[in-house]
Formats: C-alpha cells, sequence, structure tokens
C-alpha cells in the first residue's frame, strides 16, 4: 500500500512539474566558426561556435553526449561533446561546442574530401542524440545538423 502510494506521489508530481513548463522548441540558427583548438595523445578536439536561440523562460542544459561527425557526407567517427552547454533563457547566442575525436578516424575519411581543399569549403554534420535537462527533468532530442564550412575559418 505504501508503495502504491508513492507510486501515486510520484506520478502526480511528474505531471504536475512537466505540465508547468511551457516548452518552445530551440533553433539552431548556424554554426558561426569552425575550427582546431587541441590536438594531443591521438585526439583532435574541434570547436564549432552554434548560433542558437532558447525562446524558454528557463535555462536548458545541453549535458555532454557521444555524436556521429560526417565530413562530405562521409562519417568521420564518433566525437565526444567535451562539456556541457548552458541554453541561456530568452536569448539568442553563440555557444562554443567542444567536439574531441580520434586522429586516426578524421585522417582516414581526409582521402574522401580532397574535392574540399580545392573548393576551400566543406559540409560538416553532426548527428546523434543529445540529453537535455531543466530543473532536473531530463529528456532526448535527436539531432542532426549539416552547415557548409569555409575552411578558411579553420586556421
Amino acid at each position: 500500500m505504501a508503495l502504491l502510494r508513492i507510486g501515486v506521489i510520484t506520478l502526480f508530481s511528474a505531471v504536475l512539474l512537466t505540465s508547468c513548463f511551457d516548452y518552445e522548441d530551440v533553433a539552431f540558427k548556424g554554426v558561426q566558426k569552425f575550427g582546431l583548438e587541441d590536438r594531443s595523445g591521438g585526439n583532435i578536439t574541434i570547436r564549432i561556435d552554434l548560433k542558437v536561440s532558447n525562446p524558454n523562460k528557463y535555462n536548458i542544459t545541453i549535458k555532454k553526449s557521444a555524436l556521429d561527425v560526417f565530413v562530405n557526407g562521409n562519417k568521420v567517427g564518433k566525437a565526444k561533446m567535451k562539456n556541457n552547454i548552458v541554453l541561456k533563457k530568452n536569448k539568442e547566442d553563440v555557444y562554443p561546442l567542444y567536439l574531441t575525436l580520434s586522429e586516426k578516424d578524421l585522417l582516414g575519411s581526409a582521402m574522401s574530401s580532397l574535392g574540399s581543399l580545392l573548393s576551400g569549403s566543406m559540409k560538416v554534420g553532426i548527428k546523434g542524440n543529445i540529453k537535455a535537462k531543466v530543473y532536473g527533468v531530463g529528456k532526448k532530442f535527436p539531432i542532426d545538423v549539416e552547415e557548409p564550412v569555409n575552411l578558411g575559418s579553420m586556421f
């Protein structure tokens, strides 16, 4: 009986808390800058400055995740987010995303992207699931973004 009471209270609390959130979709506005941040221990850290608009009345924390990285449609490998990102409430801002991936994976896909060196640009894609948290309540969201990147912005 006590277990049933705890279950009902938990369910009621979850419904009450989630109904208090007026959630609007966060809007991805593009890549501002893309560059090599660090290279050590066989890994490469890439910094991608993302312009994002959070129209909600509360901050949203994007938790560290593992994402698939693509260059010109070819999978480069798995990249791990180096840090959590806090999207500020009612604000459009630029947030740095640090992705660490294996140098071996990146070099393996470089041959398929030689055309990018000649054209001066490439398409970088990120695909996977990210976990967002608000007031301790978490939810997974799929992310599938592909943006053209000027190779001159990497250096």
